[in-house]
């Protein structure tokens, strides 16, 4: 079974991200907490909750080797997010697009955000470094930490990443790029996990029998309550001075939590006039190209420019949002999804396993269904 109102909340995420590149400063200091942050901010939440739920998953399965199961993460990560990818790096390098023609090795490599940290533009790669990044480690501690650990292993990482940033803070080093960084967003990427190893039980992911009763209210009201506060401080304190640094800190660890409970919701499936939202198929067919419109749309301005000249932006955007769809739905039906077929060389068949969610029957998940493409 296919989780699709997830599908939903990706192109949402998006959303949130064409905004913030598209409408410029003006548009987003409107948006509470800013719209690329709750985007990218959604995207890590989400990528540490299925990437989680892979791994136990996989190394799990009884009679599959540690270094089967790694083949198979790796194997399925590489042809699902490789090709396109490099396809767009080789394309700006071709045309000459700056920054990237210029420093295209530290961008094939996935040190984007090393090179932004190092004085470099600041540019979208860096949240898919950020995520590679976080593919090397996070499998080893599931392969090798206790399962009672794992809790205890996710906290370690919230700790750490408030330690990065005041390390930081301390060292006079610029937060903005420095926080590029894989430790700067382990919080965020923690919450994910934290949904995932919470929701595993009896050998299977997605279990979320647990959120019911009393804990699902706390965590309700938990949720709520942090996003409350996240907006207050954005509006209420300063982006500079003590202000800025309370900001700093906890905003990760509040809107962390709100973007867990809304991925949890969606999960399970929402109902109402919500759930009509994420359930529409326009929605969650944007939601399963979004990875090459994230690669695409914010190069696809200079593209434009390129070739056409300079424009007033209501000429241009409407050539450049009919090119981004354009290209990135051929690519996913000629390029991206053929490539994807490989991935059924390197899933475990012991991998299907009934999913139960909470308040609904047991349903069966087969290993070929692509909940957990990211």
């Amino acid at each position: 079974m296919r989780m699709k109102q997830l599908d939903a909340l990706r192109c949402l995420a998006l959303a949130l991200v064409m905004v913030e590149h598209y409408g410029g400063r003006t548009v987003n200091s409107f948006i509470p907490i800013g719209a690329g942050s709750v985007g990218v901010g959604c995207f890590f939440t989400l990528s540490g909750f299925l990437i989680t739920g892979i791994l136990l998953q996989s190394f799990d399965t009884p009679g599959i080797t540690k270094a089967r199961a790694w083949l198979d993460f790796y194997a399925r990560r590489l042809l699902r997010l490789a090709p396109a990818y490099y396809a767009v790096i080789l394309a700006l390098v071709a045309l000459n697009i700056p920054p990237v023609a210029e420093s295209w090795p530290w961008h094939a490599a996935y040190l984007t955000n090393v090179w932004i940290a190092r004085g470099g533009q600041d540019i979208v790669f860096w949240s898919l470094s950020v995520e590679e990044q976080f593919y090397l480690f996070w499998p080893f501690v599931i392969a090798f930490a206790p399962r009672r650990w794992l809790v205890s292993a996710i906290i370690a990482m919230f700790a750490l990443s408030l330690a990065f940033k005041l390390g930081i803070v301390l060292g006079g080093f610029d937060t903005r790029s420095a926080t590029r960084l894989l430790p700067g967003h382990l919080v965020l990427l923690g919450a994910g996990c934290l949904l995932a190893v919470v929701s595993y039980r009896g050998g299977r992911a997605d279990c979320f029998t647990w959120y019911a009763g009393r804990t699902a209210r706390r965590f309700d009201t938990a949720a709520w309550a942090s996003i409350g506060l996240a907006v207050l401080c954005w509006l209420a304190l300063p982006t500079a001075g003590a202000g800025g640094l309370v900001r700093y800190f906890v905003n990760d660890l509040l809107c962390g939590t709100f973007y867990a409970w809304i991925i949890l919701h969606a999960a399970i499936g929402v109902t109402g006039p919500a759930g009509a939202v994420l359930d529409s198929p326009v929605l969650q067919y944007i939601g399963r190209i979004s990875y090459g419109l994230y690669l695409v749309h914010n190069w696809m301005p200079d593209i434009v420019e390129k070739f056409f000249g300079p424009m007033p932006k209501y000429e241009a955007a409407p050539l450049v949002l009919v090119l981004t769809f354009g290209i990135c739905i051929l690519s996913w039906h000629f390029y991206e999804k053929p490539i994807l077929g490989l991935k059924r060389y390197f899933w475990n068949a012991g991998l299907r396993r009934p999913v139960v969610t909470a308040g609904a029957p047991a349903v069966e998940e087969t290993a070929g269904g692509a909940v957990r493409t990211h």
